[in-house]
């Protein structure tokens, strides 16, 4: 492969094609054609031979890649149209296991093969992922037989589910039937076999927070013990996702091995090829791990045909390679971040190589650069997806990457063992406990120095402008990449710089100027939960919706926004619709709650009791906010006015015991009212009266019959209003009645089951003039 090499334009174009192929499904038959018949009116201008073979290229990557897309759109919408009739029933169904289960809260969550709902055999199979509440030891494979509810909206190309086919969740029941096998690929089985097999062996043999470790970094397995938020934190999340890193400490045992066996080096290299084959089936056949494998047998081909191979051209065909099995991975920020990482190791630390080489200090520097040149290539997506980097990663790259690799190296070794001989499993071990334990604190000691910045995240200019630093940084040092003739005089550099760095401070300093409070109504069906954003970077969530909205609507928008803290969460009540989504946060984990307050009205659901014990588990303090109780987030002040410090009793106590709070900004106020109802309005109103006056009022119970009455409305007295509330619910809410006195009162109503999620900007008014209010609406999906 040569530095022309065509290759490198395929992944490119076969990329764009699968993009375009996804969104323009629906009229997939007329782009084929405008595509087919391109080549009849553009042909005829092209004359020389060389570039009509160029351009039949790239039009063959293109139609592929549309096909793909379009293929893959196709599938998920006939796959999700065979469950659709079924959609939140509870049914009666029966499938095959199709991964090793994994933990989820007091059960288990595995991907199922549906082939029977209510006793009717399907003709196409759908994917589902089962949500289990019991620990249970299915195996891939198995065939059970099940009853439980389907739910989930239709997913984003880049999700997890759509990138596995997988196309809505089930939330079982506890009574499963096993019915024997299920017609599965032997090599599947082979393969969770032997991934059981070394799952149990770190189970067996080391304690359960430093076995969700190990799995962790050895099969990328994401456990509830695992510190997640740790590792993002401190830049070494890589561990956690089976890549090169994680292939080249499996092939350093194999040939530490073999050469203690005297191998030849050609032998090794053949004997390597079904050991990357292995580890690349064993980590799920994820990008990451496809792209080291690729990358890998690419590299030995080279070796053992002594043909030469290339970074670009290895990062090229692992990329086609990719896309060709996996095509929604173009959609997926792992597949984006593996790719620029690894471009930085083969790409960018050789050109600095070739220029600072001459240099005595560089050679002792060489790690430091390696480090500094991954992180480099991945920091500028990270700031515009997470809205943060961490300052020490290189650093602590340089410290726990070998930490981590000696530790997955004893790890696999005692697996291996462990298949054999257990207590020699055990001995490893024991060791490798006081290594993962060192790990883990050091990680832990990482994230808590100050190195992590956060911001807002970078709008996609600031991202594009910062990779054209990079690479003029890079390929100046050597020659101009203009002119192609000579490096670029340092003072150019410096200026190019200087300016990026004048229009990012611009920026950022023209949002800090427009001082606004945020409110974000997300549209989690028949349910609540609103994200308040105050100036000062203060971030307030009110409830969370049921746990799948928090996956689809609200755990994204926090990812997109680059918030990964929040100063204060409100439970108004334990109704599933309002603390589900909350439970999922806390499990999550990603995001750090540094508060949590809540009514305090005892419930006895386990929904309930797992949040008590998540709180308790992350030592997150927890407040009972009754009448009185005050807050404050900046500017923000906020006031509880229910429930009482005697609680209401009596026919919808839960509802009328909501924690009802009224915030103020800058003399703008916003009442929130979870679900009270009208006994837990007329308590208010007796305490407060003219009090509770509110520019803005969040309808109470979803718009139902059973609140928002006219004394209520007539001292609240508000300008605007939201109810959020699920699209053709059964509940019948918002109820007509409600609408009508919204109505009659003037009130300018806004609904999250009509207008999707909703953004209110507040921005006070100055001089006597009244407030700002800007409303955006995103468009129900």
């Amino acid at each position: 492969m040569t530095s022309g090499s065509p290759l490198l334009r395929v992944p490119l174009f076969l990329g764009g094609g699968i993009v375009a192929g996804w969104y323009l499904r629906d009229r997939l038959l007329l782009v084929l054609f405008g595509l087919a018949v391109f080549p009849l009116f553009f042909f005829p201008c092209i004359s020389r031979r060389e570039e009509r073979r160029k351009t039949v290229g790239v039009l063959f990557c293109i139609i592929l890649g549309v096909l793909l897309g379009g293929g893959e759109g196709w599938f998920q919408t006939r796959h999700r149209q065979m469950i659709q009739v079924y959609q939140g029933q509870t049914v009666d169904l029966v499938g095959t296991v199709l991964e090793t289960p994994a933990p989820w809260r007091n059960g288990v969550r595995f991907l199922l093969r549906v082939e029977e709902v209510a006793g009717r055999a399907l003709t196409t199979h759908p994917r589902v992922e089962v949500f289990y509440p019991r620990v249970a030891d299915y195996a891939y494979g198995q065939r059970l037989a099940l009853r439980g509810r389907f739910f989930g909206d239709e997913a984003g190309p880049g999700s997890a589910w759509a990138r596995a086919r997988v196309v809505g969740g089930l939330s079982a029941g506890e009574e499963v039937e096993v019915r024997g096998r299920g017609k599965v690929p032997v090599l599947g089985r082979l393969v969770h076999g032997c991934q059981r097999k070394l799952l149990a062996v770190g189970e067996a043999t080391l304690p359960p927070k430093e076995a969700a470790i190990l799995h962790g970094m050895l099969l990328g397995r994401r456990e509830p013990a695992l510190p997640a938020h740790t590792f993002e934190r401190v830049g070494i999340a890589h561990l956690l996702s089976v890549s090169g890193l994680h292939l080249t400490f499996w092939l350093s045992l194999f040939w530490g091995l073999g050469k203690g066996f005297h191998l030849p080096d050609r032998g090794l290299g053949l004997l390597a090829i079904p050991v990357v084959a292995l580890f690349v089936l064993i980590a799920g056949g994820g990008a990451p791990a496809l792209r080291a494998g690729t990358m890998t047998l690419f590299a030995l081909f080279g070796d053992l045909t002594r043909r030469p191979t290339r970074g670009p051209q290895l990062l090229a065909a692992a990329a086609t390679v990719i896309l060709l099995l996996r095509p929604l991975e173009v959609f997926a920020l792992g597949f984006w971040l593996s790719f620029l990482a690894c471009a930085g190791l083969i790409i960018v630390y050789p050109r600095w190589e070739q220029a600072l080489s001459v240099y005595p200090w560089f050679a002792k520097s060489r790690p430091c650069f390696l480090s500094l040149a991954a992180q480099l290539m991945v920091t500028p997506l990270l700031a515009k997806v997470y809205g943060g980097v961490s300052l020490i990663a290189p650093v602590a790259n340089l410290i726990l990457v070998p930490l981590g690799g000696i530790v997955v190296q004893i790890g696999l070794v005692a697996a291996l063992c462990g298949l054999v001989f257990l207590p020699l499993a055990r001995l490893l071990n024991a060791g490798n406990t006081v290594l993962i334990n060192l790990f883990h604190q050091l990680s832990a000691l990482l994230a808590k120095l100050p190195g992590y910045l956060s911001f807002p995240p970078w709008p996609w200019l600031v991202v594009g402008a910062s990779y054209g630093v990079i690479f003029l940084l890079t390929w100046g040092l050597t020659i101009n990449p203009v002119t192609k003739k000579r490096r670029l005089p340092l003072f150019y550099i410096l200026l190019v710089l200087a300016l990026i760095g004048l229009l990012v401070v611009g920026y950022y300093l023209a949002r800090d100027l427009t001082s606004s409070l945020q409110i974000v109504f997300f549209d989690v069906g028949q349910g609540d939960a609103a994200l308040i954003t105050v100036p000062g970077d203060y971030h307030i969530l009110v409830d969370g919706g049921e746990a799948a909205a928090y996956q689809r609507e609200i755990g994204p928008y926090l990812q997109a926004q680059g918030i990964r803290q929040l100063d204060l969460v409100v439970v108004t009540h334990a109704h599933e619709d309002h603390l589900g989504g909350i439970v999922r946060l806390l499990e999550d984990g990603r995001i750090k709650v540094d508060r949590i307050i809540e009514s305090g009205f005892p419930h006895t659901t386990r929904l309930y009791q797992r949040f008590l014990q998540l709180v308790l588990e992350k030592e997150i303090p927890l407040e009972q906010g009754v009448r009185g109780t005050r807050l404050q987030a900046g500017d923000l002040k906020g006031l509880v006015l229910n429930p009482p410090p005697a609680y209401l009793r009596g026919e919808g106590e839960v509802n009328n015991n909501s924690l009802v709070l009224l915030l103020d900004y800058r003399s703008v106020r916003i009442l929130l009212t979870g679900d009270v109802e009208v006994p837990g309005e007329t308590v208010i109103l007796s305490t407060y009266g003219e009090g509770i006056r509110a520019n803005l009022l969040k309808v109470a119970h979803h718009g139902s019959s059973t609140g928002t009455g006219w004394a209520w409305l007539e001292r609240v007295r508000p300008e605007l209003a939201v109810i959020s509330v699920g699209a053709g619910n059964s509940f019948g809410h918002p109820g007509a009645d409600v609408l009508a006195r919204l109505t009659q009162a003037g009130v300018k109503l806004y609904r999250t089951d009509q207008a999707g999620r909703l953004t209110f900007t507040i921005r006070p008014g100055r001089s006597g003039k009244p407030a700002q209010v800007r409303v955006e609406r995103e468009a129900k999906r």
